[in-house]
């Protein structure tokens, strides 16, 4: 059977509507070059690691670092979420016992109420979950 050309216009119609908001939903990412000072400081999943240093994260407005790796961020990717903003920075990092420089990598935070932070970075968690890291 042939369709013809109205019928074919008319089918590719939800397609068309569908790509439309695919692009749309993809114009609400917002490029940063700096993070914004509600996620600037040091981090850890807990206060032993506040204290003693191990597990942390030092956020700034262009980079971040843990003990193991120095990191330069070259920009950042906002999208919206029910939950609040996603920062996704695209890093450079530096690994700080031999000075080699890893792949670019991505750190993904985002804030959460009473001085939380959920966080996913390269080599943080074994099974690359997002962690809650609190405010040292």
């Amino acid at each position: 059977m042939r369709i013809g050309p109205m019928l074919a216009i008319v089918a590719a119609a939800p397609l068309a509507t569908a790509i439309q908001l695919a692009t749309t939903a993809a114009a609400d990412d917002v490029r940063i070059l700096t993070l914004p000072n509600s996620v600037r400081g040091v981090w850890a999943p807990n206060a032993d690691a506040c204290a003693d240093g191990k597990g942390r994260i030092d956020i700034t407005a262009k980079t971040h670092s843990t003990p193991d790796v120095n990191c330069e961020i070259a920009w950042i990717t906002v999208t919206p979420s029910r939950e609040g903003p996603v920062y996704s920075a695209r890093s450079m990092c530096t690994q700080i016992r031999t000075g080699q420089k890893d792949p670019p990598s991505y750190l993904v935070i985002s804030p959460r109420p009473d001085n939380q932070l959920l966080v996913r970075m390269p080599g943080s968690n074994p099974d690359g979950e997002p962690r809650i890291y609190r405010k040292c």
